[in-house]
């Protein structure tokens, strides 16, 4: 038994809430209970980054950067934590070099220290930029393995991946596990070789979907992990994360516990007395799907998914969608279903069920993901998937010469034109407008249809200031 205690880091701010309520948890929701996760001693606590920059525009009327404020002016103690898709950032395309700089430079000015960078490709040159900028910057670089199972996705595979990331200069690693497919025994070998072989960190993120979270976390501990991602017990399992409570009765002892479990408990309480207000962004699972082990559908993509066909009145194809999934990623080279590739893949596959055909219709970024345009595939992609896309007359797109100062330009025309405030000057909201363009345009809108007095005492009330 390991006698080194893993730290822990909370997700219920971001990943809790992506995979339980499709990233719906406003910001004022969270504001009450600040306080007291900045007391409880966790090592972090990931609160940005992922889908909750997306969500925040498109869905909840809120500028992300400001919820950022609200982070850093309420964890004093606490290292602040987010997501990075690499080239992505935090969007569903490949950035300039020139974004992400921009973009991360911002990140850790506002407050964030460890940025967990990954590609869904597991292909090491679309994380290598961040990596290098978060250096710059003096931050954490936490180089991330997506990972997943397949005929081409062994321990030899992930030793040398992980090596690779030390090697360009991340200061830490994750294993991203986003499916909940890393059986314990695996967990634990595998960890114990990256112990040996690696000089940095390793920390684990998995997920319950499949039950085997909670063994593999303990499996873990015992193999010498440095930390493991947990959520409240009122926003964890399911689609979601090992509770924290849960996590931290395994490895201590109740007179060495350093956690205040009765913190622990008002924390939870917290969460349970909000959520019934995010009830109709739930999933329908209940219990634990074995069957994700062959399916691999992250949490949150599954969330997804399914509110995608309960719009469209199809919930009764979720099954023919969730088997579809599957056999799009062998055909594909066994791509991690991670963001964007999840996305694509679930994209595609909702197409195949609803046309009756497969690959009747070929959205872009599919045909983009098979053509190598999203980076390194990992394994063979299907021979006449790529006679089919090879026959279809595709124009590339006309290469654009990228320019923050085009873009500030564009941004300060829309809001002259619509006279509003010219937000381009303030580089956070320059990077909203690059990232997001129509959702920063309806939100920067929406600013305009309340009288300023209203603005102020919105964001007094966040314990924020406008500038």
């Amino acid at each position: 038994m390991a006698s080194k205690k893993p730290s822990i880091t909370e997700v219920v701010l971001r990943d809790g809430q992506q995979s339980l309520i499709a990233t719906r948890m406003k910001t004022e929701d969270m504001i009450p209970v600040l306080p007291l996760l900045d007391k409880v001693g966790y090592s972090s606590l990931e609160v940005w980054g992922g889908a909750t920059y997306d969500c925040c525009l498109r869905f909840l009327n809120e500028n992300p950067w400001d919820r950022l404020k609200v982070f850093k002016k309420h964890f004093k103690k606490t290292q602040l934590q987010m997501l990075l898709r690499g080239k992505n950032l935090v969007g569903y395309k490949e950035y300039d070099d020139t974004v992400i700089s921009l973009f991360i430079k911002n990140a850790a000015k506002s407050g964030i220290n460890i940025f967990r960078i990954f590609d869904s490709l597991n292909d090491i040159n679309n994380i290598k930029s961040s990596i290098e900028y978060v250096n710059r910057e003096g931050e954490n670089s936490q180089g991330t393995i997506c990972y997943t199972t397949s005929p081409v996705h062994n321990e030899k595979y992930w030793l040398n991946l992980s090596k690779n990331i030390e090697d360009i200069g991340a200061k830490s690693l994750a294993i991203k596990d986003m499916a909940g497919l890393l059986r314990p025994n695996v967990g634990y070998d595998l960890i114990k070789k990256l112990k040996k072989n690696l000089n940095i960190p390793v920390y684990l993120h998995t997920h319950s979907t499949t039950g085997l979270a909670d063994a593999t976390n303990l499996k873990a501990y015992e193999a010498g992990v440095d930390n493991i991602d947990t959520s409240i017990s009122s926003f964890s399992n399911l689609y979601a994360h090992t509770a924290t409570e849960s996590f931290i009765s395994m490895i201590y002892k109740d007179d060495e516990n350093p956690f205040d479990m009765s913190l622990l408990t008002r924390i939870a309480e917290h969460f349970q007395s909000i959520r019934p207000k995010y009830k109709q962004y739930e999933g329908s699972m209940r219990g634990v799907d074995i069957n994700m082990l062959l399916y691999q559908v992250p949490g949150g993509m599954l969330s997804i998914l399914e509110k995608q066909l309960v719009d469209l009145k199809k919930q009764h194809r979720l099954k023919d969608l969730i088997d579809e999934i599957p056999r799009i990623r062998e055909d594909v080279g066994f791509v991690p279903l991670v963001t964007p590739s999840s996305q694509i893949v679930g994209a595609q596959a909702l197409m195949n069920v609803l046309d009756g055909e497969r690959y009747k219709t070929l959205n872009k970024e599919f045909i983009d993901l098979v053509n190598g345009k999203y980076g390194k595939i990992p394994g063979t992609i299907d021979k006449k998937l790529l006679n089919k896309i090879d026959k279809l007359d595709i124009k590339d797109d006309q290469e654009i010469t990228f320019s923050i100062e085009n873009e500030k330009s564009e941004f300060k025309k829309f809001c002259v034109s619509n006279n509003i405030k010219d937000f381009s000057n303030k580089e956070t909201d320059l990077l909203n407008y690059i990232l997001f363009p129509k959702e920063a345009q309806d939100y920067y809108l929406s600013l305009n249809k309340h009288t300023y007095n209203d603005i102020v005492g919105l964001q007094e009330g966040f314990g924020l200031y406008i500038d």
